[in-house]
Parts: C-alpha cells; structure tokens; sequence
C-alpha cells in the first residue's frame, strides 16, 4: 500500500475506550531490529494475507486459519477466527490509531482465553540506516497473568517470523 491509500486512516479522532480505564491491566514490552523498511513492516500488519502468514501457523502453536477480516481505519474492527490445536477460536479487536508507517494502536481480545476485556497493543516504527526498530507495548487485562509468558513467547515468534518475511 502506497501512503496516499492509507491517508484516509490517519485520522485519529475516532474515541477508543483504553484498557485501564475500566480494568487492572499488566504490560509485556518486546523490540526487535529489522533489516526492512517500517512501511514494509507496517503493511504487513493490516493485510489480512500478511498477517495470516506471520501472526498465525506452526511457529505460534499448532495453528490453522479459518477467516481474517480487517476493516483498516481508526474505530475499524478485525475478526481473525483460528484453530489451536483442533478448536477454533476468535482474535478481535478495534484499531485506534493508524499512523503509517511509525505508529498502530488496537485493542485485543483472544475470546479462546474467555477473556471479555480488550488489551491494548501499540507497535512503533522507527528507521534508521536502512533498519526498523520494532517496539511492541501490550497492556494486557490482568486476568490473562496467568498466562503472561505464553502471551509474549507467542509475540516474541511472531516477530521473528514477521522479521524473517520482511527482510527477504
């Protein structure tokens, strides 16, 4: 996508209801130095074959997608339906802030965990010589604690995967 197509998305008035403001949340930071542009990068996480390829397979779990569905604006929702180890599941959420190539805010919720909270994600972009400094925030509904490690195991082989794409 060409930055005049996505020109439309950078509006960022659209209200966003913001983990924390209603529940305790826990964060998980990761960052990673990518060998890409971050417009490249940025791409690759609003594209719905993109991110079938890089969020969701084998490097994450034994894991299958059903449907991805993106509506790519600020107050736009995505629905990706998945299957883990032969049940399905539901990722979904609303993007808040869609700032290309440097910024993207979404909520999250992964109904398989019988979460009903939305965690916040924010990834940012910075280029520099010719790579892309990823950073990924998550603030995290604090009933997922349990599951923490798990939560930013999976994200750390998602970006590897995603940086592994990327960089070809």
């Amino acid at each position: 996508m060409s930055s005049d197509q996505l020109s439309m998305f950078e509006d960022d008035s659209a209200p966003a209801e913001l983990p924390g403001a209603k529940f305790k949340t826990f964060s998980v930071s990761l960052s990673r130095t990518v060998a890409a542009p971050a417009e490249k990068i940025f791409d690759r996480w609003l594209i719905p074959t993109f991110v079938g390829s890089w969020m969701f397979g084998s490097h994450v779990g034994n894991e299958k997608v059903v449907d991805l569905q993106n509506e790519v604006r600020p107050g736009g929702s995505y629905s990706y339906h998945i299957t883990r180890n032969g049940k399905e599941f539901l990722q979904d959420g609303e993007y808040i802030k869609i700032d290309r190539p440097k910024r993207l805010s979404f909520t999250w919720r992964e109904a398989a965990k019988k979460n009903t909270h939305k965690s916040k994600i924010n990834l940012s972009l910075d280029t520099q010589d010719g790579k892309t400094k990823l950073r990924l925030s998550m603030q995290i509904d604090q009933t997922l604690e349990l599951y923490g490690d798990e939560i930013k195991q999976q994200w750390s082989e998602r970006l590897k995967v995603l940086a592994a794409q990327v960089s070809k």
